[in-house]
């Protein structure tokens, strides 16, 4: 501890030191900022606070002593070596929150920081074992790292101590997936959909992991429950035709191929589904009426602009198709590359050839 300055506040001095701070960030970090809830929590810890009690009269004749400016960044080694400073245990902070070093691991999430996310985690499990979100991002976490069987024991955790927690419950599901399990995951997302049964592509994802398995009749259920709620939906009206097929249901699969041939997209979702649908049924000039109706009303999907290239070369415009599709590729290489395979099933060579550069 190495003494920074002498501040003279009225007839009273105070000295301020290298550790004086640190009661400003632990109230900040553990307290959500307030300092009187820290001092009663930690009132045996004589050290700490003395440098509480300067900065609470520090506090009153100089404002914003406690703002970011003072606590941020965070940086979780020095929070650790101040703790020792303090002897400072996990097991002190009987009415500390967890909310704000929650949304710092959230932040080091996003950044991919996971080493000092994970030392963050382990010391919050330390003050609370029973804190579910936690083990959710840490599962979380470890799944992304490629750690896929012990990232799922924490879900697991977080699940069996949460079951409502539907981020868990997606994340555990998405793991199942990916280890193999697809009887497993559908069964975890199922328990999903009955908690947020307006996350639609959970349905898509169910059927997908029962189809995985080769179950192409609890497939075909959970599409058919999906389109009793939605019965306008493209997407799910082909995906059940390809499992009717599975099924030799060929009558109930050429009824739905009539439908979607005879709809339009009620949701954006549906475009591009219907869009492939319409050019396998050389409906070129159909997809080009619709898209660029919606385009007027939809500024925002602008890179739906890719499917009228095909109308166009349908038409003969090639000089047209080639700048719109070089237009497209330069503002939005990813949907570009996303769509090459639709582009390249209804197209011929030579219209190929016409839109290289």
């Amino acid at each position: 501890m190495e003494t920074v300055a002498i501040l003279k506040l009225k007839d009273e001095k105070i000295e301020i030191n290298t550790n004086t701070v640190f009661p400003v960030i632990l109230s900040d970090v553990m307290y959500e900022g307030d300092l009187d809830l820290m001092m009663a929590d930690l009132k045996n810890k004589a050290k700490l606070i003395s440098e509480a009690k300067k900065i609470k009269t520090i506090s009153e004749h100089i404002s914003g002593i406690s703002s970011n400016f003072v606590t941020k960044p965070f940086i979780f080694s020095e929070f650790l070596s101040y703790l020792r400073e303090f002897d400072l245990k996990p097991s002190d902070f009987n009415h500390a929150t967890l909310n704000e070093l929650y949304d710092i691991i959230l932040d080091y999430a996003d950044h991919h920081n996971f080493d000092e996310l994970k030392e963050i985690v382990k010391f919050m499990i330390e003050i609370d074992p029973n804190y579910t979100p936690a083990y959710e991002i840490l599962g979380s976490v470890l799944v992304e790292e490629g750690n896929l069987e012990v990232g799922k024991k924490y879900l697991e955790l977080a699940v069996k101590q949460d079951p409502w927690n539907v981020a868990a419950l997606s994340e555990l599901g998405e793991t199942y997936f990916n280890l193999g399990e697809f009887e497993k995951a559908a069964e975890i997302w199922l328990k999903e959909v009955e908690l947020m049964p307006e996350n639609t592509v959970t349905y898509f994802m169910i059927a997908d992991a029962y189809r995985q398995s080769k179950n192409f009749e609890k497939s075909a259920r959970i599409l058919e429950k999906f389109l009793n709620k939605y019965p306008k939906s493209i997407l799910a009206k082909y995906e059940l035709t390809e499992i009717y097929k599975k099924l030799d249901r060929n009558l109930e699969a050429e009824e739905l191929k009539e439908e979607i041939a005879n709809s339009q997209p009620e949701y954006v979702s549906d475009v591009e589904i219907w869009a492939k649908i319409m050019f396998q049924n050389r409906k070129y000039e159909k997809v080009e009426k619709f898209i660029s109706k919606f385009l007027d009303k939809n500024k925002e999907y602008e890179h739906f602009r890719i499917l009228l290239t095909i109308p166009l070369l349908k038409s003969g415009k090639k000089e047209e198709a080639r700048l719109m599709i070089r237009e497209v590729k330069e503002k939005f290489p990813w949907y570009y590359y996303g769509m090459k395979n639709i582009l390249d099933e209804i197209l011929d060579e030579d219209e190929k050839d016409t839109l290289i550069d």
